[in-house]
């Protein structure tokens, strides 16, 4: 859905996804390390920005694009099927050559849990993606069992992990993160720095 709900902090931002941002989603959805565990996105830029365009007419679906505070396209987070308090989270995407994961999931929880007023947020894992299943159960996330889904990754359905994190837990465990985000966000931003007119591989590759 069209909303303005933004956060920053950690020389990174938060932002609303644009229709001009397909052509990076449909990149980092086919970077090797996300493909197979991620559903099947859009085929090409047409299909990606057929996609957001849809996105845009639905409500309870929140969709962001994280990006460094130069304006560089670092990932994606959203926040969907908003009911009252609760929600789901997913869509939780970072390009692996920036060390922006622990910074985009402060800012993604202080969104849900502070600007949203969410008390509880519900995420669906892979099951065969282990690294992704560690941070999880690391960050805060409690394992609830394991589910089928309707969710396809190369033509057919996935097992799933379900985990769900909430606002009380974030609050125990915010202060003890946020050394960490505060050192990722200082190489964030040499990283960013060092990026200044250079043209990023998603301009450069047909998709």
């Amino acid at each position: 859905m069209r909303h303005d709900i933004h956060l920053e902090g950690f020389n990174l931002r938060l932002r609303p996804v644009r229709v001009e941002d397909a052509r990076f989603i449909v990149w980092l959805r086919n970077l090797d390390y996300v493909r197979g565990n991620v559903g099947d996105s859009a085929a090409n830029v047409t299909a990606q920005q057929t996609w957001l365009k849809a996105y845009f007419e639905r409500e309870g679906d929140y969709y962001w694009i994280v990006e460094s505070t130069g304006g560089i396209p670092l990932g994606t987070h959203g926040i969907y099927n908003v009911k009252g308090t609760n929600a789901e989270r997913g869509r939780h995407i970072m390009r692996p050559e920036v060390m922006a994961g622990v910074p985009s999931a402060v800012l993604s929880a202080d969104l849900a849990f502070g600007s949203m007023g969410l008390h509880e947020l519900r995420s669906w894992v892979v099951a065969t993606n282990q690294e992704v299943l560690s941070i999880h159960r690391r960050s805060g996330f409690i394992e609830v069992g394991k589910v089928a889904s309707t969710q396809v990754i190369a033509g057919k359905p996935v097992e799933k992990v379900e985990f769900v994190f909430t606002a009380e837990e974030w609050r125990k465990r915010r202060d003890r993160t946020l050394p960490l985000a505060h050192v990722a966000g200082k190489q964030i931003l040499e990283w960013d720095n060092t990026q200044r007119g250079k043209r990023q591989p998603w301009e450069e590759t047909k998709i």
